[in-house]
């Protein structure tokens, strides 16, 4: 669908257009300190290869220089819905821009497209609090560790049982490995064993191959091995001096040799001595069990402001595994063989931002 059909200009010369210009979105992305890794064009690049879904990059002009973006994607399906998120299987995105008219005349023709395409909403998962006049919501935070000058430092802010079972960990065969994209090989069949145990629709692998693919330089992987198998892993991705771990997994069986908390507190560790200054652990919901496990490494705890335009008559939604509707599904979900739950996982998840 074309802006020019929708779209028109604010003030006097500020203009939003689709841009097709990756360079020039890239330009623009790289000059603003306020940017997620998630506004880059190679996530849209990733999400399409993947999923198939279609992306609509909203560049705001002004005498021909780019003052704002806004990646949406589209996402339709006959379970969930058709909808626009900015940015899906993340949690952050959002508008990005250098003036108050630019995101205004951002959002203005975002609600316009969602009009056109016959949307139920727009998903804005803008991270930080924004003067922004859609509907507000706040329903998981992000937890993120600032990391001080040593390892010593880091190691004393834990509690001595928690220094304790790590010590444990690297003492009872479990062996820390960093690795580049090929081990994806190691960390996918991790992650998608606890995915299955969880309950929760697993991404097919190639996901991950297309991130690192579009990513080549950003992302590590950390596994834990025991007599040469992993059984934990984390899937690592660098933007400027963070670094984020938005997947990770363990098995069961390792757990009782604490596996999660060597593999965090490696993390940790390894970003520190990189030169990095702080690590987003990702996000959770308040009072969850994995809410609980990420307070132990003294974080900082920031919600995650995540903004709504809705179609008339539209609720927002609530399209999350931990929502009490889909409580029966998770359950029948947790008990289908492997096999099955990595067959029809991806056909599944795809929908779901």
């Amino acid at each position: 669908m074309s802006l020019s059909s929708i779209g028109v200009e604010v003030g006097q010369s500020m203009k939003v257009q689709i841009c097709g210009d990756a360079a020039r979105w890239d330009a623009y992305v790289t000059s603003m300190p306020e940017a997620s890794s998630y506004h880059q064009w190679a996530w849209q690049e990733a999400i399409r290869e993947t999923f198939g879904h279609e992306s609509y990059c909203l560049a705001a002009t002004e005498d021909g220089e780019i003052r704002g973006v806004l990646p949406l994607v589209r996402m339709k399906s006959r379970i969930f819905g058709h909808f626009l998120v900015s940015m899906p299987f993340s949690s952050y995105g959002g508008v990005l821009a250098s003036a108050p008219g630019a995101r205004d005349a951002l959002l203005v023709h975002a609600a316009e497209l969602a009009r056109g395409l016959g949307v139920s909403h727009i998903e804005l998962r803008q991270g930080r609090a924004e003067q922004i006049e859609w509907r507000d919501t706040t329903a998981k935070v992000t937890m993120e560790v600032e990391l001080p000058m040593t390892v010593q430092q880091l190691s004393d802010r834990l509690s001595p049982k928690m220094r304790k079972r790590i010590r444990y960990a690297r003492k009872n065969g479990l062996e820390p490995k960093w690795e580049g994209p090929e081990a994806v090989a190691h960390f996918y069949p991790v992650f998608a064993a606890n995915m299955r145990n969880l309950g929760t629709p697993v991404y097919p692998r190639n996901w991950f191959e297309n991130i690192c693919r579009q990513f080549p330089g950003d992302i590590r992987i950390l596994s834990l091995f025991e007599q040469g198998r992993p059984v934990a892993s984390a899937f690592v991705s660098i933007y400027r001096d963070s670094v984020e771990l938005p997947w990770a997994a363990t098995l069961p069986e390792s757990r009782d040799k604490f596996s999660p908390l060597l593999l965090y507190w490696t993390l940790l560790e390894w970003a520190l001595e990189s030169g990095y200054r702080r690590v987003d652990l990702g996000r959770c919901t308040p009072g969850s069990g994995n809410h609980d496990f990420k307070r132990r490494w003294i974080c900082n705890e920031k919600p995650l402001h995540w903004y709504y335009w809705l179609a008339s008559g539209t609720l927002v939604p609530e399209l999350r595994p931990d929502n009490p509707r889909y409580r029966i599904a998770t359950q029948v979900w947790k008990r289908l063989p492997l096999n099955v739950a990595n067959f029809l996982g991806p056909r599944i998840v795809r929908s779901i931002p």
